[in-house]
């Protein structure tokens, strides 16, 4: 059975997150590239990897982004 999310939480500026990231979009070498993000039961975006670091399609505050992607690269990195 494929894993269809994983969950995420961290604290930041004061505020707890808890989080849902569905990976969505693989590149050709069937790694992930995009994930699903929800964040605090609202809807934060879709995340993908640019170069060195990760792009949001919604306008989210950059460092917000990038937390949210070394979450996701450390999921990724434990598999």
């Amino acid at each position: 059975m494929t894993e269809s999310y994983f969950t995420i939480s961290f604290h930041h500026n004061g505020l707890d997150y808890k989080g849902r990231v569905s990976p969505e979009k693989k590149d050709a070498d069937g790694k992930f590239i995009s994930w699903h993000v929800v964040l605090n039961e609202i809807f934060f975006g879709y995340l993908s990897r640019v170069g060195g670091g990760w792009s949001c399609t919604e306008w989210r505050p950059d460092e917000l982004v990038a937390i949210v992607g070394e979450q996701i690269a450390h999921h990724e990195e434990a598999k």
